[in-house]
């Protein structure tokens, strides 16, 4: 028996946009949680966020937890566990260790205001001398969790 040809291209063309659509909803997952962990960094409270997101405290308890032990720092690699603070941007997470250890040099896109600026490259990331500063006022003015 032979394979239909207008139907294997069509189910070659379906497979594709699954697997576009499964990216893309991995992608919005991951920044979904990433933003949630960032609610509770900023100083919100799991039940206030979850009030706001209209999801359980459970669920947002869940995010906050599998966040942490998933997260790395992008310039030096050391897991949550490893260091003192990460200071999450939008596109990128910075630890305590590298803020303090941090240099800028060679002109380039900054993942936390995505300037462009000299900035300090990091194993996935860069960032410029506002943000370093920033992030070490933040880590060092930072609260104990709630």
């Amino acid at each position: 028996m032979t394979l239909d040809e207008e139907l294997l291209v069509a189910a070659r063309a379906a497979g594709s946009a699954s697997v576009a659509a499964q990216s893309q909803a991995d992608i919005a997952k991951a920044v979904y949680h990433h933003t949630v962990l960032r609610l509770h960094r900023a100083g919100g409270s799991m039940r206030e966020i979850a009030e706001a997101l209209q999801i359980s405290h459970q669920r947002v308890h869940q995010i906050v937890e599998q966040s942490k032990r998933t997260e790395r720092c992008w310039f030096c690699g050391r897991g949550a566990g490893d260091v003192g603070k990460l200071m999450a941007g939008p596109a990128a997470l910075i630890c305590d260790l590298c803020v303090a250890e941090a240099r800028t040099g060679e002109v380039g896109d900054c993942s936390f205001c995505s300037e462009t600026k000299p900035v300090h490259e990091g194993a996935d990331a860069k960032i410029c001398r506002s943000c370093l500063d920033f992030s070490a006022a933040v880590i060092s003015g930072a609260a104990s969790p709630r």
